[in-house]
């Protein structure tokens, strides 16, 4: 019983009356309340054969079948099979984005940006023309320098803080279950340090910044890291946000530049909640391409674009950096659980 399946298994428990409708809520016998989790929990053996009949008649078919139908899509039923020989080679490593972190009630950058702004001299129009043209460094260079430092740090801390990790939601809770050698993210959140400590997979190492450097010494195949390439919310010093920070680290011999090259040449990735457009990250993974006739295949799961020559182009983007697209075409959390459900290995469940 995996952790991260546990909690979507008690997410959904509810009590019922006798003609199956939910009851919402805990219910009461005088003045005692009780939950169903701490309810169905007092008996172990029928919360165990509850989890299991929820398991194999419920949660696995209703993910089967969505993601069969996602892999009749675009080639991506070949790709698929391709990303689970990876898994059984154990050369995963998931690559997180901002996208992964919505469901939790996190901003997208552009947004994050967007409220920072309310709080300097930097006119709002500016901000939305650089946002137009994707100028996410440039906009973030100038709302710092139009307000005090430590306003700028406490409105990105505070926007990026978990408050409450029981309201973290969507796909990631699932990313614990498969397996993988260390956890990649763009994040400055601190929402996958909070997911795998809830899954009982703590990571060994948060490296962030400078720290990135690390990683070649420390790694063991034992061990669980997070690597925070563009550093954290509460360690200034350590984030990557405006243009100079970004020149800094990706640089020659920048730590997150280092770490990423040795990443894409031994590893594969798979990119989560990422956009995937013009960015350093983007741009390095073309040089590295461009360079290297034998670079690893990586993938991401991907909304597909409304029509088919939008797809095409895109597909032709990205495949030329080494990334092959798993397209769906419906919500994004239910579709990213399905295809995320089905790299779980059966044990694990």
């Amino acid at each position: 019983m995996h952790p991260a399946l546990k909690q979507l298994f008690e997410a959904q428990l509810s009590f019922q009356q006798e003609d199956r409708t939910p009851i919402s809520g805990n219910v009461y016998l005088g003045r005692t309340e009780f939950s169903p989790i701490k309810t169905l929990g007092m008996d172990p053996v029928t919360y165990t054969d509850e989890y299991n009949r929820w398991l194999d008649e419920v949660w696995r078919p209703d993910q089967t079948r969505l993601r069969n139908r996602l892999l009749k899509l675009w080639g991506n039923d070949g790709r698929y099979a391709d990303l689970l020989k990876v898994i059984e080679r154990d050369q995963l490593v998931p690559f997180i984005g901002s996208g992964m972190s919505v469901p939790s009630g996190f901003p997208e950058w552009s947004d994050l940006l967007r409220e920072i702004q309310t709080y300097t001299t930097f006119p709002a129009d500016e901000l939305e023309g650089l946002l137009a043209n994707s100028q996410f460094e440039e906009a973030a260079a100038q709302l710092a320098q139009h307000a005090p430092r430590q306003l700028f740090d406490e409105r990105i801390e505070h926007g990026l803080r978990v408050e409450d990790a029981s309201g973290i939601q969507g796909p990631i809770s699932l990313l614990p279950a498969v397996p993988h050698l260390a956890v990649i993210t763009t994040n400055l959140d601190d929402v996958l340090e909070h997911v795998y400590t809830q899954a009982e997979s703590d990571f060994s190492h948060v490296l962030a910044g400078a720290d990135l450097s690390r990683y070649r010494t420390l790694k063991d195949s034992k061990s669980r890291f997070l690597l925070k390439i563009h550093g954290d919310y509460l360690h200034p010093k350590s984030r990557v946000l405006t243009v100079e920070e970004y020149n800094a680290a990706y640089i020659q011999g920048g730590p997150p530049r280092e770490e990423l090259t040795l990443l894409f040449r031994t590893c594969s990735l798979l990119f989560l909640g990422c956009s995937l457009g013009p960015d350093r990250t983007v741009q390095l993974v073309q040089e590295i391409a461009s360079s290297d006739g034998h670079i690893q295949k990586h993938f991401t799961f991907l909304k597909a674009p409304n029509s088919n020559p939008e797809r095409i182009q895109r597909e032709h983007f990205l495949t030329e950096r080494g990334i092959f697209p798993i397209w769906y075409d419906g919500s994004h959390d239910a579709c990213i659980t399905a295809l995320l459900a089905g790299l779980i290995p059966t044990g694990m469940a």
